[in-house]
């Protein structure tokens, strides 16, 4: 069983006259895409009886997800090419909504949306390793509930605790004050994560593992809408690196899983594991979809 830490939301998405309402967040994605990949998957969350009945309806275990409390929703408003996105919190997560049985797992994936997430659950002893995509401990709110890029207190705590890093470009710029993708990937590593990532979108994602450097292109697809898409690749890496104990051989999977997951609205579009290994296996025929660097700048 893989425990998830977060909180679904829900979502009101405003663009050309038309507004659209779905449910959100790193953990809906994430323990979608985990049942489709027939992963056993727990949430720990906070939300409401709609979103608990749909994970139940999915497979989802929800046995320590609580209906009861202020719901997580964000209201992205598209015009001019541009995005305003304001948010409301939803209830904090703490260890005492931890089950005990979540430190004896094989893996956590830490989701947080909003700053949710007491870091102290990641500082308690486990037996298993913790994957966070720190997103959400790197938005903040101004006065108006205008979601902002703002580091909180508790992200490096949370980040030292962590096995597994991921973030996207934008969100590794804003952690580590540069643009480039190797320095941000050491800097982060330096922070105490044993793995740091960078996804970045169409060109695919970056790792480094303290030793190397490790570049995975995206296959090309017809990309519809690339919502959810960072939270599949962290679900699908997760997934199969705990197969596999494999950097590449995860990678490439989250990377097909992620490209995949955008032929679609939403999670409309989520792929099945025959799917993520059938792209994987077509796109990463070539060598060129997988570079390797040494620390040391030695090419292998």
């Amino acid at each position: 069983m893989i425990y998830l830490i977060g909180n679904p939301t829900r979502d009101t998405i405003s663009a050309r006259n038309a507004v659209v309402e779905t449910f959100g967040g790193t953990v809906w994605y994430a323990a979608l895409l985990m049942v489709r990949l027939l992963q056993p998957v727990a949430v720990v969350g906070c939300g409401d009886s709609e979103i608990k009945r749909r994970l139940a309806q999915q497979g989802v275990v929800v046995r320590y997800f609580s209906d009861k409390g202020p719901v997580t929703h964000f209201e992205n408003i598209y015009a001019s090419g541009k995005r305003r996105q304001y948010a409301w919190s939803g209830r904090s997560l703490h260890v005492s909504d931890m089950p005990p049985e979540a430190f004896e797992a094989p893996a956590i994936l830490a989701g947080p949306v909003l700053q949710e997430i007491d870091p102290a659950i990641l500082t308690t002893r486990r037996k298993g390793r913790v994957l966070l995509d720190a997103q959400g401990f790197l938005r903040g709110l101004t006065g108006e509930n205008l979601v902002i890029q703002r580091m909180g207190s508790n992200a490096k705590t949370a980040i030292r605790h962590c096995d597994i890093l991921k973030v996207d470009a934008q969100e590794a710029r804003n952690l580590t004050s540069t643009g480039d993708i190797d320095t941000a990937l050491q800097r982060m590593y330096r922070m105490g994560p044993k793995m740091t990532i960078i996804t970045q979108g169409a060109k695919g994602a970056r790792l480094y593992d303290g030793a190397r450097f490790i570049q995975l292109t995206a296959p090309k697809v017809s990309v519809v809408d690339t919502t959810g898409a960072g939270d599949v690749f962290a679900a699908a890496f997760l997934v199969r690196y705990l197969e596999c104990s494999d950097a590449i051989t995860a990678g490439r999977f989250a990377v097909a899983a992620a490209a995949l997951s955008t032929r679609g609205f939403g999670a409309t579009a989520l792929p099945s594991g025959s799917e993520i290994d059938q792209m994987v296996e077509k796109h990463f025929l070539d060598p060129g979809t997988v570079t390797v660097r040494n620390h040391d700048s030695h090419r292998i």
